[in-house]
């Protein structure tokens, strides 16, 4: 590997890794980590598995944990827009110098991993989760918010002894590697839960809940259902968000204003509210008032993002089946009688029926778009899979060759129907794809230039 002299190299040489595809399995991390003198033993995670609500739930996490520590590591993934907001610390993202440091140390022991025994050549996720490893314990990071990759049993990320796993919910996805039935997948998820370690879990199907009871009682590890043990009002809700009152098995929390819209989000809020009393001694000692200014904080880009403006847009990676569902719910929910215009991408391995099926029959008009990168479906394939779900509804199905076409699109047709009557203004729905929601953030931002 040539060397490293600018971050803009460091992240070329990292990108490189993905032609080793995705390998599940531990031993490649356990060495790589050995080399750099196991920086994971030194540090307090809290792991986060599950089908959807990963991320959030870890966003809320990580702040709620800075109410008792001074440095909170949060890892993620996929990143939206700047491959950093993978690895930061209270909500700071890794600084280019870390990374291209934390690379230059990584890549020469790629090669030593690659010939050890019953090993392969490292991947782009374990190279990262390395990186985000050896940054935390430079950091000195208090304590980790450790989200999962793929699966948990196999994913690199299970490297780890955390304080509290986690298992926000379970649902049909990545079949080819997970396993093609609830239980099966609730094996691989569960697969993170460790001896004498809690798990807090809001896992509702009776397969996946009963597979992880199983496998706590052969763990001695205690599972808290939040779905059982902690309650929630609901007493104003929107497109910007929603005030709760909560209920725990230890206390009560008056108005919370959780800054994200839906049901599925008060539900990532008890979960991560769990994980913290479950984690934490001293939770106790924080007052209500501090939870509220903590909650009212918390940003998690690109699930169910509303950006207001002269034309209103709902960004959402909705890209499984299980995430289609919800965002069609909460769309009901919280758009009211105002039209909806959809610009769905996907990319071709995703259950793309299923997806369509939950949100084309709520749409006015549907743009088809193609997701970057290899894996994104043609949108005229899209388009055609589009007009199948429509329903009983006529419901014009379009495809468009980008996806800052069909944005432009929107715009036009929006601008003409507040000038030719007082319907109220159309929400633009981007969804499918995670990669499209960030190229789609790129776009808007560009616009307000």
């Amino acid at each position: 590997m040539k060397k490293i002299k600018t971050y803009k190299q460091a992240l070329s040489s990292l990108y490189q890794l993905r032609l080793f595809g995705t390998k599940l399995g531990l031993n490649n991390i356990h060495r790589l980590l050995q080399l750099l003198g196991n920086p994971q033993q030194r540090l307090v995670f809290y792991h986060i598995a599950g089908t959807n609500g990963k991320g959030s739930t870890a966003a809320i996490l990580q702040a709620l944990l800075r109410t008792t520590h001074r440095k909170v590591g949060l890892f993620t993934s996929p990143h939206l827009e700047d491959f950093r907001e993978r690895i930061r610390i209270n909500d700071r993202l890794i600084g280019r110098r870390e990374v291209m440091d934390g690379l230059k140390e990584i890549f020469p022991l790629l090669p030593q991993v690659a010939e050890t025994s019953g090993c392969s050549h490292p991947t782009y996720f374990e190279a990262v989760t390395a990186l985000a490893c050896r940054y935390f314990e430079k950091m000195k990071a208090d304590a980790v918010v450790w989200e999962v990759g793929l699966g948990g049993r196999l994913d690199a990320t299970n490297v780890v002894i955390p304080r509290v796993s986690v298992i926000t919910n379970i649902d049909l996805e990545h079949q080819r590697y997970l396993g093609n039935s609830i239980d099966k997948i609730a094996r691989e998820k569960g697969g993170i839960i460790k001896d004498g370690i809690p798990l807090v879990t809001a896992v509702q199907k009776t397969a996946a809940l009963s597979r992880l009871k199983k496998i706590c009682r052969e763990r001695h590890s205690l599972l808290v259902d939040v779905n059982g043990d902690y309650h929630s009002q609901v007493k104003e809700s929107g497109l910007a968000g929603q005030l709760l009152d909560i209920h725990t098995p230890d206390r009560i929390y008056h108005d919370i204003f959780l800054p994200l819209a839906g049901e599925h989000q008060i539900i990532n809020f008890l979960t991560a509210l769990a994980a913290w009393g479950q984690g934490d001694s001293r939770t106790a000692k924080v007052s209500n008032r501090r939870v509220r200014e903590a909650i009212r904080g918390v940003r998690w880009p690109g699930r169910f993002e509303f950006i207001s403006g002269s034309q209103d847009y709902i960004l959402d990676g909705a890209h499984n089946r299980a995430g289609a569902k919800v965002c069609a719910r909460t769309l009901r929910m919280v758009v009211g009688d105002r039209p909806i215009i959809l610009i769905i991408g996907v990319l071709g391995d995703k259950d793309v029926k299923s997806i369509c099926r939950s949100l084309v029959p709520l749409a006015r008009k549907v743009i088809a778009v193609q997701p970057e990168g290899e894996r994104g479906l043609a949108s005229s394939a899209l388009a055609r899979v589009c007009r199948t779900n429509t329903g009983l509804k006529k419901i014009p199905v379009l495809a468009r060759k980008s996806l800052e076409s069909a944005i432009k699109y929107c715009y036009r047709i929006s601008a003409s129907d507040r000038r030719e009557d007082e319907r109220p203004a159309p929400v633009i729905l981007i969804t499918g794809s995670l990669r499209l929601i960030g190229e789609a953030r790129r776009l808007l931002k560009e616009s307000k230039r």
